[in-house]
């Protein structure tokens, strides 16, 4: 940075607002990282690398999307953002250790306890959404509104009115906008689902969608009301959803388990498992028209009380029905001709007739096939998601599941939801996002937030001046 005292009196000065955005501007500038650093011999060149923030870094931010980025060589974490101190604090070495190893020398990464500032940033091209589920959708809107190409954790929303919202602004923006579904980039996902999209089962008559049951400690069972450690934004972390006491069992890794802050198993497993139900079908830009169910509701006021089991029925205009309840991943397809299916997290295939699993898919009856197709049985994940949004945002064509797609899948498992908590079979309108004249169920389709974490609010934060 020049120092100032070098102007002289008779030299043009430069106005103290626009000094200090320079420098501000060249203080927060990224560490270049030349291309011999990641091994690509010039291939991709420090002007063409996607600079990125992570927003969110606990265990699946700091454990799982980090090492994505880092085995992505079009991408370049420069930031770093959570409201837990000493989650930021273990993301921040993680990246400075990563980069500081290829570069040779130190690399400093920023970190931010406000996901504002971060977003705010010029130089970032790309926003990391892996905050807990409450806190998906407003940052992720904030971001693309503000210019930025987004990756974002699924379950993309806790209501199908903020689905809609990030949908339709995702796609205003021009931006690339990726759910975050890694099941899209595994081989075996994506042919059985273009086996079944393409009739090789023939007419697809009945979906099976099994999920996990039970609401897991996952490591965080301690419901004994405290106070908040220090290092973490407990309001903040709150954000949107109405003020509650402080309990382990309500924050990081089981904050799925109450529902102002998520949907439960159907959500957090649904987003996977409906993704490949409505992908494979061809309704990934519709939904069905009918939904009825149980659940097993804990009290309200539980910490925990969304439905560790459940039994869901849906029917698609077309006369397709699928049925999703609570026992082991799982799904099956189940045609005129045949069926196919697994049961397991990424467990082989299997089908009515095994010659079906042969079949080379020609390419007029192709999905969307990632650059990089993970193999089900390979070595480690790679994660698909994260090169087919760079690939994506190099190419200027849309990502495998926009907002769009992400929103479609999740809204299933939002009003699964619904219809377990009113009793009743419910009709829904795929095309107006409504349940047509019942204004109990569509009075669940959104809920009130808690200021100021309120989308009303988002565009006066973006300061792209």
């Amino acid at each position: 940075m020049q120092d100032t005292h070098q102007f002289s009196k008779s030299a043009n000065p430069i106005k103290r607002r626009n000094f200090l955005k320079t420098a501000l501007a060249a203080a927060a500038a990224p560490t270049v990282i030349p291309s011999s650093a990641f091994g690509l011999a010039g291939n991709t060149t420090p002007s063409e690398r996607i600079t990125m923030g992570l927003i969110g870094c606990g265990g699946h931010g700091c454990g799982w999307n980090l090492p994505r980025m880092f085995e992505n060589n079009d991408q370049q974490v420069v930031a770093v953002c959570d409201v837990d101190s000493q989650h930021m604090e273990n993301a921040r070495q993680k990246v400075n250790g990563h980069y500081s190893k290829k570069l040779g020398r130190d690399y400093k990464c920023d970190t931010y306890g406000d996901f504002r500032d971060l977003i705010n940033r010029k130089d970032i091209d790309a926003v990391d959404v892996v905050t807990p589920d409450h806190w998906h959708v407003i940052p992720a809107l904030m971001a693309v509104k503000a210019g930025k190409h987004v990756i974002c954790e699924k379950p993309l929303s806790i209501t199908v009115s903020e689905g809609r919202v990030l949908a339709d602004a995702s796609k205003k923006s021009g931006k690339v906008f990726q759910t975050a579904s890694e099941n899209r980039s595994i081989d075996s996902y994506i042919h059985m689902c273009e086996l079944v999209h393409g009739g090789y089962i023939g007419q697809l008559q009945h979906i099976k969608v099994l999920l996990p049951k039970g609401n897991k400690p996952r490591g965080n069972d301690n419901f004994t009301v405290q106070a908040p450690p220090e290092q973490l934004n407990y309001d903040m972390w709150q954000g949107q959803a109405p003020v509650a006491p402080y309990c382990p069992a309500r924050v990081h890794n089981t904050f799925r388990w109450n529902q102002a802050y998520s949907g439960g198993v159907l959500c957090d497993w649904g987003a996977h498992m409906i993704d490949l139900a409505q992908w494979a079908s061809g309704n990934q830009h519709s939904g069905p028209v009918e939904v009825h169910g149980k659940g097993d509701f804990p009290p309200k006021d539980a910490v925990w009380n969304t439905p560790p089991t459940f039994d869901l029925h849906y029917r698609y205009k077309d006369g397709l029905t699928m049925h999703v309840w609570a026992e082991a991943p799982a799904i099956k397809f189940e045609g005129s001709e045949g069926w196919i299916m697994f049961r397991g997290w990424r467990a082989p295939l299997r089908a009515s007739n095994p010659k079906i699993l042969d079949e080379k898919i020609p390419a007029e009856k192709q999905l969307h096939r990632p650059k990089l197709i993970v193999k089900r049985d390979g070595p480690g994940i790679p994660g698909g998601e994260h090169c087919d949004f760079t690939d994506a945002i190099k190419s200027g064509k849309q990502a495998y599941a926009p907002a769009e797609i992400g929103h479609r899948t999740i809204s299933v498992a939002h009003i699964g939801n619904i219809a377990m908590l009113t009793g009743r079979k419910l009709k829904w309108d795929p095309d107006k996002e409504q349940f047509p004249g019942d204004a109990e169920a569509n009075a669940m389709l959104s809920r009130k937030q808690r200021e100021p974490w309120s989308i009303k609010n988002v565009d006066s934060w973006i300061n792209v001046g």
